[in-house]
């Protein structure tokens, strides 16, 4: 009888994942995205981002959310985030790096599914169809790029 060599990984697709790294990840990931559209807001819409006039503000609000500036860069900022919050949940974790990365990410996105179910103002306009496919596709790679980088630095500090 032929026996075959223990694989590396685990064999399940939940197997030695670690549930609460992958929740911390996704938190910071969405703590820091609400902190860095704050910032991005305030720097691109000038003093009217934060008008004691709540009318100012929305069309502030409303003229950015157009801009392509603006949604480029906080696209840049919301994957920047993702990464860190990947890389964070990975660390946490302290092993299978790659693997919670990417769970990060995952967890992420169903917590971005819960805001898009919030009933939104009519007048608030939608981001364009690109940004959010976009947004949706980099949004595995930035988990995995994270978790990546975590077990890189974790390879370094283990030699």
């Amino acid at each position: 009888m032929q026996s075959f060599p223990t694989s590396i990984e685990p064999h399940g697709i939940f197997d030695g994942l670690k549930p609460g790294a992958i929740l911390i990840g996704a938190v910071v990931d969405h703590v820091a995205t609400v902190a860095t559209s704050i910032v991005l807001f305030a720097l691109l819409a000038g003093e009217n981002a934060f008008s004691d006039d709540e009318e100012v503000s929305q069309a502030a609000f409303d003229a950015l959310s157009a801009d392509p500036q603006f949604l480029v860069w906080s696209m840049i900022l919301g994957l920047s985030c993702t990464v860190l919050g990947a890389f964070v949940g990975a660390r946490r974790a302290g092993k299978l790096h790659l693997r919670h990365g990417g769970w990060v990410a995952v967890a992420s996105a169903v917590i971005g599914i819960f805001y898009l179910l919030l009933p939104a103002e009519a007048a608030v306009p939608a981001p364009p169809l690109w940004y959010d496919a976009v947004g949706w596709v980099l949004l595995l790679p930035s988990g995995l790029l994270g978790g990546a980088l975590s077990g890189a630095l974790h390879s370094r500090h283990a030699a």
